[in-house]
């Protein structure tokens, strides 16, 4: 399990989503890594614990790294205002080519829609469990929407960041019914 303590900044789940559920606003905090140069995001995680607001407010970056700190606060706040807000905040190269071809495939999924392991393995060439594993290792969910994808099986929700159970199901619940109201995932 990672630590809040191991990225250049942490926030509070409230501080982008003031209306999310309150089980996920004390459970749930978001760890942000840039590359070594500061000019793209390597890492936005869901962490499981609430960050501290007043930590989170002072995260320490170095001068060069506040000004994306920054837009990727506004660009998080805004996709939790309107989830169909498309990111454009730099990212980090993926380290492999199957994790580029699993990125563009995920940025090309519009918000709201979903589509199962096995589909996605289709369209990669490749394996369901190895596109889970990928998934899990996903290291930006949400920009790199990989919440999208769910299991063909009567139970839907098997698995985000690399868990089958508890608060991540829920935050996967609630992100994908945040796209699509309509849609009835539970946890």
């Amino acid at each position: 399990m990672k630590l809040a303590a191991e990225f250049d900044a942490t926030l509070a789940l409230t501080d982008v989503a003031p209306g999310c559920p309150a089980n996920l606003a004390k459970q749930i905090s978001l760890g942000l890594r840039w590359t070594p140069e500061g000019d793209a995001l390597s890492e936005l995680v869901f962490l499981e614990g609430a960050v501290n607001k007043t930590a989170a407010a002072k995260a320490t970056v170095c001068g060069a790294r506040e000004p994306l700190l920054e837009i990727t606060r506004q660009q998080l706040i805004a996709w939790f205002k309107d989830p169909s807000f498309r990111f454009s905040v730099p990212l980090a190269k993926p380290p492999t080519g199957f994790q580029a071809k699993l990125r563009n495939f995920l940025l090309s999924m519009p918000s709201g829609t979903t589509c199962t392991y096995g589909n996605l393995a289709d369209q990669l060439n490749s394996a369901p469990r190895a596109v889970g594993q990928a998934l899990g290792s996903n290291n930006l969910p949400l920009i790199v929407p990989c919440h999208r994808v769910i299991s063909a099986g009567k139970n839907r929700l098997t698995g985000f960041n690399h868990k089958s159970d508890g608060v991540m199901l829920e935050l996967k619940a609630w992100l994908l019914a945040r796209e699509a109201p309509s849609l009835n995932f539970n946890a």
